[in-house]
């Protein structure tokens, strides 16, 4: 038990991969195959994953940098959202985020913050994982995802693998559908970033936490 505690405090969002260290085919394979363990409604398991490795990963991480550099607008699969339009309560969270964040990104090595040099490029990360879901899909299979995409991020790092979900991975979902051959009929929802952390300060960064009492409610 303790393990498992000690696992999911250890584990956050790693912003930089280190280029020259792969996990392995097999120990990527067994992360997901434990993630398809999760829970899932009426067991209808709707996930389905592309991994992305060696030539492939550079080949999107390739195409990725130039659209980016480009200026290409993005079109995700799910539509985003600006934060004015969120419920206040998670638009505080975001807020101090951005704030705490910024200590961590605003540093030499990154250049200039603008630049977004870590988001143009992937996070260098050398093997990405893209989570869909049937398009014919409800809010249950998205649940569904969820839990899958958080049982594959810890058992990542129960193997000593660093993991980093986010939009930048599934901005230009046309040019990912592409390259890994996904079919039109799934969404592609998450992209999940694995490798192993690159020792830089940016990695120190850890998202604040609100207090257990600030979303806990009991009724005994």
């Amino acid at each position: 038990m303790t393990d498992a505690i000690d696992t999911i405090k250890s584990r956050h969002s790693t912003r930089y991969f280190d280029q020259g260290k792969e996990p392995s085919r097999a120990d990527l394979e067994e992360v997901i195959r434990l993630a398809g363990l999760a829970p899932s409604w009426v067991d209808s398991q709707p996930w389905r994953v592309y991994l992305a490795m060696g030539e492939t990963a550079k080949k999107i991480h390739a195409r990725h940098l130039a659209l980016a550099e480009a200026g290409t607008a993005s079109s995700p699969d799910w539509e985003t959202w600006h934060r004015e339009d969120w419920d206040p309560y998670p638009r505080e969270n975001m807020a101090r985020h951005n704030q705490a964040s910024q200590e961590y990104l605003n540093t030499p090595e990154l250049l200039d913050l603008r630049t977004n040099i870590l988001q143009k490029n992937l996070y260098y990360a050398p093997a990405i994982a893209y989570l869909t879901i049937p398009k014919r899909s409800n809010l249950w299979s998205v649940y569904d995802l969820g839990a899958f995409a958080q049982t594959l991020a810890l058992a990542a790092k129960a193997k000593g693998i660093d993991s980093m979900p986010a939009y930048e991975l599934v901005k230009y979902p046309a040019s990912v559908r592409e390259i890994m051959v996904i079919p039109e009929d799934q969404t592609l929802a998450m992209g999940i970033g694995l490798g192993y952390g690159k020792d830089e300060y940016v990695n120190g960064y850890q998202a604040p936490r609100r207090d257990l009492l600030d979303f806990l409610t009991i009724k005994d």
